[in-house]
């Protein structure tokens, strides 16, 4: 009678294989000066997912960044007030005037999302100054950015 040997088989993983295989979900932002933020708060509350800047220092661009620095996005949704061509935390505001300032902060969010970033507003890329803000902020991270309402 022949006794079968045990093998032992190791299968590695490529970082590419790694990285595709993980999960990635959407990351939620409200700021608390968003205009509807009762709601938000009541409809979001608890969800890991979702988080609230606190209008301290660092700004909402560099709390998002760190927060978000271990997760896998999809799509950041972001709520806070707009206007054409502006987006307002309660820290700070990203504008056309200062995107140049802030490129190095909002480049980071290239490395975070896969997807888009979705600004939750009817208004903020309408106009002449939203077209440009929109194109700028294309440029400075490489995603694509959209709103919605």
């Amino acid at each position: 009678m022949k006794f079968l040997k045990p093998i032992l088989v190791v299968i590695l993983m490529s970082p590419a294989i790694l990285a595709f295989s993980q999960t990635y979900s959407d990351f939620i932002v409200i700021d608390k000066i968003a205009d509807n933020y009762a709601q938000l708060e009541s409809e979001f509350s608890g969800q890991a997912n979702v988080y609230w800047p606190d209008g301290s220092s660092p700004n909402a661009i560099e709390q998002i960044s760190i927060t978000a620095s271990t997760l896998q996005i999809e799509n950041l949704h972001i709520y806070a007030p707009t206007k054409p061509g502006a987006i307002v935390f309660n820290s700070i505001a990203i504008t056309t005037r200062n995107l140049d300032e802030l490129a190095e902060q909002l480049s980071v969010w290239s490395n975070l999302v896969t997807h888009q970033v979705v600004i939750h507003s009817e208004v903020v890329f309408t106009g002449d100054d939203g077209i440009l803000l929109k194109q700028r902020l294309e440029e400075i991270t490489g995603l694509v950015f959209t709103m919605q309402n």
